[in-house]
């Protein structure tokens, strides 16, 4: 009994520690039953582990918003390239869960809410229905959506919070899901923040105001939010993990009001998924250096391009990174993305197993 005990432990322990392999897969590939059949069949044979799966692109959604449950209601709608408005790729993919031990993570994009052509948006998209909702510059101007990724909604108004907070607990309450994980939980720079509702939030928070209160309180709004979403979450579903795409930069993470590494530290996100986009291996090894002294190896994933551009971006450069990512402990990595994997035909040659 003491050895088959023993052999229990041993076998959790692995499974509690075993490197997460995990892929960004975009909305554009789950669009049809067909698509995903074919994501489900290459990730299947790339031996990858987790599937952080995009279900919402811009204030839309590749899922039935309030499926089963309408606790927290959900107005976004279908994202545009879906044209069977019948079909569900959340339900879809996750039916098929019975064929493979893949995690499936819904990942959402948070703050931003436009791409660049307005005219993919539903007439009563929240960028339509709430223009004041749009964070604002310097002069009060709102946000172009064709600047940064698109518009984004300010942290910094109670009504944006907990409008995204309605979505993100929809998708929890509805739908067995191994994980959430955020995307542009963030500002979209230093010079945003400046709507007429967040500077009334402000100035009845903050009674001495200076450039670092002003700087404090950006920050606050951001880790509040992601600290009451946590928990949020934990009380409906305990054993969801919450995760994070984030700013591997530390210097730059601040300039976006994204203090992730406060986040993990006092225990309101469980996983960071850096964003070393890097090509230069010897650069990701530095940074990935510099963030061991934070001892959260166990905590943090790596993400890694893999992505061609104008000029080859061999696979043999991808896997030198994850050894690298092996050799230092982190906890595992995350390439970006499914998209990018197919039209570089990086298939054959990426050694992630």
């Amino acid at each position: 009994m003491r050895k088959l005990i023993s052999l229990l432990f041993f076998l959790t322990a692995i499974s509690l520690f075993a490197q997460i392999k995990a892929v960004w897969v975009p909305i554009w590939e789950i669009t049809t039953a067909e698509k995903v059949d074919r994501v489900i069949e290459d990730m299947i044979a790339m031996e990858v582990n987790q599937l952080l799966i995009q279900i919402r692109y811009r204030g839309d959604a590749a899922y039935t918003p309030n499926r089963i449950s309408n606790l927290y209601h959900n107005t976004e709608k279908k994202y545009y390239a879906i044209k069977d408005s019948l079909f569900d790729p959340l339900d879809y993919l996750l039916s098929k869960k019975n064929i493979t031990d893949l995690e499936i993570f819904a990942w959402l994009p948070t703050f931003v809410i436009t791409g660049h052509e307005l005219e993919n948006l539903h007439p009563d998209h929240i960028y339509f229905k709430h223009p004041e909702w749009i964070t604002c510059d310097f002069s009060q101007e709102m946000m172009d959506y064709k600047v940064d990724m698109g518009a984004y909604l300010d942290p910094g108004i109670p009504e944006v919070r907990g409008y995204i907070r309605n979505v993100v607990l929809d998708l929890v309450t509805n739908y067995p899901l191994d994980g959430i994980h955020f995307d542009y939980i963030r500002y979209p720079d230093t010079h945003y923040g400046f709507s007429k509702l967040a500077l009334e939030m402000y100035r009845k928070d903050v009674k001495f105001r200076d450039a670092d209160s002003w700087k404090e309180w950006k920050e606050a709004q951001v880790t509040n939010f992601m600290k009451n979403i946590y928990h949020d979450i934990k009380r409906i579903a305990p054993k969801m993990e919450v995760t994070a795409a984030v700013i591997s930069n530390l210097d730059e993470a601040e300039r976006y009001s994204q203090n992730w590494i406060k986040w993990l530290q006092e225990g309101f996100l469980d996983r960071a998924y850096l964003m070393e986009y890097s090509t230069s291996t010897s650069t990701i090894e530095k940074h990935l250096n510099y963030l061991s002294n934070y001892d959260l190896k166990e905590k943090i994933i790596v993400g890694l391009r893999c992505w061609s551009t104008a000029y080859k971006y061999p696979a043999y450069k991808i896997n030198e990174k994850i050894k690298l990512i092996s050799k230092t402990n982190y906890h595992g990595y995350a390439l970006f993305s499914y998209t990018g994997i197919r039209e570089s035909e990086y298939f054959k040659d990426l050694k992630i197993k």
